[in-house]
Parts: C-alpha cells; structure tokens; sequence
C-alpha cells in the first residue's frame, strides 16, 4: 500500500502539462518505432507508461528503458519502482518474452547490486533465446563480484537448428561485451594532437555564422562554415573549447565514405590506433563506444559489426568505460561520414550548470543564440528576462559582454532555487526572484530582455500561450526602454509573429529558425 501511495505521488507531481492518458501512450507505442517516437514527449508519457508497466505492458518497458538513458528520468523510474523493484522483477519473470527482454534492458540503465541475483536466477531460467542477451548485458552494465564470477562461467549454448545461428552470435557477443565491462583500463591524459586534423564544432542549426565569428575572435581560420557546423583545420583542439557557440568537436577519420561496415572500420581503426596513443598519456588499450546516426538503419547489429574488425591490443569496443566515441553520421547520398569524437579533452565551459529543467536551453544553444543577435546588444547593459528557469540565458549574456545588472524572474520557486546555484557556480553578478512575469513591474526599464519563452510543448500549452505571449509584449515597452531591443527564443512562430505584426511599436528587426532537440524554435530580434 505505501508503494502504491508514493507511485501515486510521483504521478501527480510530475505534472508539467496535461499528460497523456495510457490508452494514449498504448495508441502510440503500438506505431511503428513507437518507444523511440514518443521519447519526444517523454515528460508526458513516463507517469501513464509506468503504470502500463505495473501492469505487465512490454511496449511500456521498451519506452521506459529508453527514457532511463537521461538522469533525471532513470531517477524518476527508481523513485516509482520503491525499495522492494517488485514490478521490476516480475518484469524479469513475466510470460512475455519481449517484457523479460525489456525489463532487463531497464536494469542496464538504473540497476543496482540488488538486482544481480534476479537477474541470475531469470538467465538461468530463460528458454527464450533472443532474451538472454540483454539479461547478460545488464549483468554487465550493473558489474560486482558476483556478476562478474557468473559471467565468467557462462556458457553460451550450441544452437539446436539453423535458425537460432543468429541468436547464438548475439548470445556471444553480448557475453563478449558484458564480460569488457570488467576491463581496467589506464587512465588515459590527453596531451595534445601530433598533427593538424580536420574537425568539426557541431552548432544549432542556422546558428553557425556566429560560431564562426566567436573563433575568428579567438584566432582560428574556419576551413568552412556549414549551417549547422563550422570546420577548422588545427592540432590545438584544446583551445577550441574556448568558444561557447558549438555543442561537440568532432575529429574527421573520413568524409563521403563507403558506409560498409568493413569499410568503416578498416578506416578507423588504422586513424584511432595511430591518433589515440600520440596524443594521451598511458598505456593501450583505449576504450571506445559507436554511435550511428541518420538513416534507416538496424544500429545494433551494425555497430557489433564495426566493432568486429575493429577491436585490438590498441583500442577495445568498451561502451561501459570509453576515451572515445567513434561516430558514423549516414547522409542521404548512401555515404557516411565517420568521426572520432574525443572525451579526454577538458571541457569546462558549462561546469557551472549544477542543475537544470526539463525545458532549459542548452548553453551551446543559448551562446549561439546571443551571438546571432550580438550586433544588437550592447557593453554594461541591464538585462532582464522574465522567464528565466535554471539561469542559463543569462548567465550565458554575462559570457558574452560585461554587463551592469542581470535581473531574472520565474513563476517557479524550484527554478529560481537551480538558477541561484549555477549564477553562483558561474561567479556571476545575475540575481533572481520568484513572481509571475506578467505581474512584474521594472523600477527603471532595462537596456535588453532576453527570454526562452514557454514552447507549449513540453511546458504548458498554447492556449496558455496565447494570453502569455500578449501579456508579455504589452509589457515589453514598461520593461525596455525606448530603442532597447528583446530576443525571443520560442516555437511558438505562428503566434509571436502576429502579436508583433498588431503591435507597430514593437519593430520585428531580424528572425532566424533553429533547431533544438527535435524542435524547430525561432529567434525573434525586437527593437522597443
């Protein structure tokens, strides 16, 4: 009953915005690539799914499992499961197959010690032969004397017909990568590159002029800059991270290449055995995980066969403990790119984010952003944003130009409570209050606002919207004086550009539509 009580609890306060009902969450799981789509409204769905999963639902844990990759998810599930994960390891002992399978996918993400000999009691037990796999990958991912002792001692066995070859292969593979979990490795220092590589700084969509300019500023020549890239041509990858505008740097093993299998890892092998000992400190092997995107592809399988031809006394496929992500991007033309992502190299640039909200920006995107409209901001300005959530829009401001005073207000007592904290990690000037914005009156008007606007998609709903947004523009000229300017960043395109079109006062001076997410926000340059 006390578990029933606090599952009962976390359903209620996870509400952001109306969640889907659990007939709508079994409606859409049961599309084609269901769990995957409805990731886009995890916030919504988790509650209801978590429910379909008490009761037994495997699409639920196919989602669920998914959901459990972010951290404050993984966390929200452990919350629900309580202290006893009844539901889950009736998961594990389940009629279904595919719930077995799922549920122990689960365990990969949020397992603890406890959920070893569950899980060593349903492998033993299970007669289903495409679900031994994620049980001996989950024994792996959770790790611990006992699990390791187990799987030291399992035997995959011989296949009984023809038709269970390729379960036997994934069966052994998956012993294969679960028993690397184990591997120690050196801890690896990355030094520095031994040559000049070709890299590529991923930047928001439509964002990447001013990524351009923030490394001009900084001393580096773009070699070219795309829509959503800027690529450079340099050995001193270290300072790249200086610039704020680009979410990852990505070192090019290949461009247009054949997307064979073989073929890729041929190529990156050869670059990673060579790159990864010159630029580090210790010894070999070097961990690495694969990551494929784009395309229609079955992921799983090819990655397996990457790492197939790969693996060496240099480098080891270890998606537990990696120096490196070897990326494959697939293109529309049938090629691929392929891409050695390093995560020895420091980066420090968004350490002071100590928390952050379902609907925060991410600081890459909020630096991009500014950027953009930096010929329109100025030096010791008073900056308010009225919808400030965890801080991260301004404290990103402050990075950008010294400013006189940073104000933000927000609704919430939780967000204001998280932007306190990273304004205080950041060393910033940025003060905050809890009121609603439409409540908020300014002493004196502020020089810029700057704010991330409700999207109605995952917070709130446009109907809210529709009243927001007009409250909020016809406050603009209270709040910024004359001849300020306000950048709006929202989804709501449709909306904020006729409320601007109604209001001849507020000048739309310049807009750009970006990506975020999945998402296609805009920004909205506003003269007062």
């Amino acid at each position: 009953m006390q578990d029933n009580r606090r599952r009962d609890n976390y359903t209620r306060s996870s509400r952001r915005r109306p969640e889907l009902t659990p007939q709508q969450v079994k409606n859409r799981l049961a599309m084609d690539n269901g769990p995957e789509l409805l990731m886009k409204d995890a916030e919504q769905a988790l509650a209801p799914a978590l429910k379909l999963f008490a009761e037994g639902y495997a699409p639920a844990a196919s989602f669920l499992w998914r959901c459990a990759r972010t951290k404050k998810y993984a966390e929200a599930i452990d919350s629900f499961l309580g202290e006893d994960r009844a539901v889950l390891y009736g998961g594990l002992r389940s009629g279904s197959a595919k719930l077995r399978q799922n549920s122990a996918r689960l365990i990969s993400y949020i397992g603890k010690a406890q959920d070893v000999h569950p899980l060593i009691e349903a492998l033993n037990k299970e007669e289903t032969r495409f679900v031994r796999p994620a049980m001996l990958l989950s024994l792996g991912a959770v790790g611990g004397d006992v699990a390791k002792e187990y799987l030291e001692s399992y035997k995959v066995a011989p296949a009984a017909s023809d038709e269970e070859q390729t379960h036997v292969k994934e069966e052994q593979y998956a012993l294969s990568t679960a028993l690397k979990s184990f591997l120690t490795f050196d801890k690896h220092t990355f030094t520095k590159l031994p040559m000049p590589c070709e890299i590529e700084l991923k930047a928001p969509d439509k964002l990447a002029d001013g990524l351009g300019r923030e490394l001009a500023a900084l001393g580096f020549r773009a070699a070219a800059v795309h829509q959503s890239s800027v690529r450079v041509h340099t050995d001193n990858i270290a300072d790249l991270f200086k610039a704020r505008c680009f979410t990852e740097a990505l070192i090019e093993i290949s461009a247009n290449a054949n997307p064979n299998p073989k073929g890729i890892a041929i190529k990156a092998k050869g670059f990673m055995e060579k790159l990864l000992p010159a630029c580090h400190e210790g010894k070999p092997p070097f961990g690495y995980r694969i990551e494929l995107r784009g395309g229609q592809l079955n992921r799983a399988q090819i990655a397996k066969e990457i790492a197939s031809y790969m693996d060496s006394d240099i480098i080891q496929n270890s998606p537990s403990n990696y120096d490196a992500e070897l990326r494959i991007e697939h293109r529309q033309n049938g090629s691929a790119n392929i891409y050695l992502k390093l995560l020895t190299v420091p980066d420090t640039r968004f350490d002071y984010r100590i928390g952050a909200l379902p609907a925060s920006m991410h600081p890459a995107t909020a630096a991009g952003v500014l950027r953009y409209a930096e010929n329109y901001l100025s030096k010791d300005a008073r900056v308010l944003d009225i919808c400030c959530g965890s801080g991260t829009f301004l404290i990103e401001r402050e990075k950008l130009t010294p400013c006189a005073s940073l104000t933000g207000v927000d609704i919430a007592h939780s967000a204001i409570d998280i932007a306190r904290k990273n304004a205080e990690a950041a060393g910033s000037i940025a003060k905050f209050m809890v009121n609603d914005c439409l409540r908020f009156e300014a002493d004196r008007p502020y020089d810029e606002l700057i704010a991330n606007l409700p999207f109605g998609n995952r917070v709130g709903s446009h109907k809210d919207n529709v009243a927001l947004y007009a409250g909020i523009l016809e406050r603009l000229p209270q709040w910024v004086k004359k001849g300020g300017m306000a950048i709006l960043y929202t989804m709501e395109y449709t909306l904020l550009k006729k409320l601007l079109r109604d209001r001849p006062a507020l000048k739309l001076v310049t807009e750009v539509r970006t990506e975020a997410g999945g998402l296609t926000p805009t920004v909205f340059v506003v003269k007062v």
